[in-house]
């Protein structure tokens, strides 16, 4: 009789016996684990293609009360969140692309907005979009995204303050036009208490998207539809009507008494 065996039972085959239950058991688990992981990742997918279109349509809405909070609706009769041209240029903050809707009455460009970047906020970009009028006019303008100090730079938002709608119907006489700056420097628009940067910054990223639009519009409102088609097509036009009706994330308070 082998030496290891004991009753005529070798001892390894009674380990296996003892191993092979767990190593099944060990294999079933990992089986139920791996069809768990590929049901979530299916059911994940699933969420998100039947959610995509809904998410859509919420960001189109928003995007239509923003305009239509820039640009009275009676004004245009095109499908203005489907009507637009793509640009980048230094004037407009960032190396990004950017959005100008046109807002038609009639086949006749009234207003375009423009979205466009302050670069100089206190916290970082401020990111924002200009509806300017025909006569180079500033329809309206509303900050869409910034990382300004609360109870401080975050006055630029419509729903803490009314100052941002202090661009309304105001427009630049010259190149060297002095009075596009806050009025510690000077200008005509003010600052906010204990904070001074992000007005300013603001101020200065309104001006420049208005002179860029001021010096490109023949250019730039030829250019072919860029956002899918629009629900009227009227040929191109450089030239703009006589209407002129005007119409966040925020990190943790940091040393906001600097802010000045």
């Amino acid at each position: 009789m082998h030496p290891e065996s004991k009753n005529g039972i070798d001892e390894n085959s009674e380990d296996k016996a003892i191993k092979s239950p767990l190593t099944i058991a060990i294999s079933k688990n990992t089986k139920i684990l791996a069809l768990f992981a590929i049901a979530c990742t299916l059911a994940v997918s699933l969420v998100s293609e039947l959610t995509k279109d809904r998410i859509k349509i919420q960001e189109q809405q928003q995007l239509l009360r923003t305009l239509h909070s820039i640009i009275e609706p009676s004004r245009y009769d095109n499908d203005i969140a489907n009507d637009c041209i793509m640009m980048s240029a230094p004037e407009l903050g960032s190396n990004k692309i950017k959005t100008a809707y046109i807002a038609r009455k009639a086949g006749q460009v009234i207003a375009v907005a423009i979205t466009s970047t302050a670069p100089q906020g206190y916290n970082g970009n401020i990111d924002f979009i200009m509806a300017i009028n025909n006569d180079g006019s500033v329809s309206g303008v509303r900050v869409l995204k910034h990382q300004e100090t609360p109870g401080l730079g975050d006055k630029i938002e419509i729903r803490k303050s009314d100052w941002i709608t202090s661009f309304t119907g105001k427009r630049i006489l010259s190149d060297n036009d002095r009075r596009w700056a806050v009025t510690k420097d000077n200008g005509m628009f003010d600052q906010f208490t204990g904070a001074t940067i992000t007005p300013r910054a603001v101020v200065q990223g309104v001006k420049s998207t208005l002179n860029y639009f001021n010096e490109h519009k023949g250019s730039l409102i030829p250019r072919p539809n860029a956002c899918g088609e629009a629900l009227t097509t009227p040929k191109p036009t450089t030239e703009l009507t006589s209407t002129t009706t005007p119409t966040s994330t925020t990190p943790p308070i940091n040393e906001v008494a600097n802010e000045q």
